[in-house]
C-alpha cells in the first residue's frame, strides 16, 4: 500500500491519540495506558501481532486489567481483580496499517474504552462498593471478576450465588478435580494459582453434594 505506515509510527500514533482522548497516562516503555483509583490500577495494555511488518501490515489489540496494589506491586495473577479483552468482531487484531485504518480503529477503541474502562474507573472513584456490586450482578463474566476481591468488599455472603453458578457449570471432569483437590492433589492449573474455583472450594462457598 502506497500510504502504509511503519510499525513504530502506526502504534505510537494510536497510543498517543488514545491517551490524549480518554485522559489516561501513556507509559511508552510499557505500551500501556494507566489510571489509579485508590488501591486499584486500571491498566490498558497493547499487544502487537508477531506478523507486523512496516509498510505492509500493522495489527494490534488491547486488554484492560484492573489490579490491586495491596495484593502485589505489579500486575500479575496474584493482583488482578478484573479483566477485559479488546478485539474486533470476528477477528483477533485491529488493522492500523494505513492512516485511514488507524483513524477508524482509534475511533472504535475510544468508544469501547469510554464505555468500559473509563466508565468503570469513574464508578470506582464514585462508590467502590456499588461498583463491585454492579460488576458482580451485571458484568461478572464480561469482566472476569475475581470473587476473592468481591468478597473482600461486599462480604462472602454476597458472592455465594455467583460461586454456586460457577460450580454448577463445571464439567464432570472439573468436578472430579475438585474431589482430588480436597484429597490433597494439586495438579490442575486452577489448583496451583489464584482462581475463582480455588477460592470457592477453599472457602466452602458451595454445597459440593458429594
Amino acid at each position: 500500500m502506497d500510504n502504509s505506515l511503519s510499525v513504530e509510527q502506526a502504534t505510537q500514533t494510536l497510543y498517543a491519540r488514545l491517551s490524549e482522548t480518554i485522559g489516561w497516562k501513556l507509559l511508552k516503555s510499557q505500551r500501556c495506558l494507566k489510571r489509579t483509583v485508590g488501591e486499584l490500577v486500571f491498566e490498558i495494555d497493547f499487544y502487537s501481532s508477531k506478523w507486523n511488518c512496516s509498510f505492509e501490515s500493522v495489527q494490534v489489540n488491547a486488554a484492560l486489567s484492573v489490579w490491586n496494589k495491596s495484593y502485589d506491586k505489579r500486575l500479575s495473577v496474584n493482583s488482578v481483580v478484573a479483566s477485559l479483552m479488546y478485539t474486533p468482531s470476528g477477528s483477533t487484531w485491529f488493522d492500523i496499517t494505513t492512516p485511514q485504518q488507524l483513524d477508524s480503529v482509534c475511533a472504535q477503541l475510544v468508544k469501547r474504552f469510554e464505555d468500559t474502562a473509563v466508565k468503570l474507573a469513574q464508578m470506582f472513584e464514585n462508590d467502590r462498593e456499588a461498583a463491585v456490586k454492579t460488576l458482580l450482578d451485571e458484568h461478572f463474566d464480561e469482566y472476569d471478576l475475581r470473587l476473592d476481591y468481591a468478597a473482600q468488599i461486599l462480604g462472602k455472603e454476597a458472592v455465594k450465588n455467583a460461586a454456586q453458578q460457577i460450580y454448577d457449570a463445571l464439567s464432570e471432569t472439573r468436578k472430579q478435580q475438585v474431589i482430588q483437590y480436597l484429597n490433597g492433589e494439586k495438579s490442575a492449573a486452577w489448583t496451583l494459582n489464584r482462581s475463582n474455583l480455588r477460592y470457592i472450594i477453599d472457602n466452602q462457598l458451595v454445597d459440593l453434594q458429594m
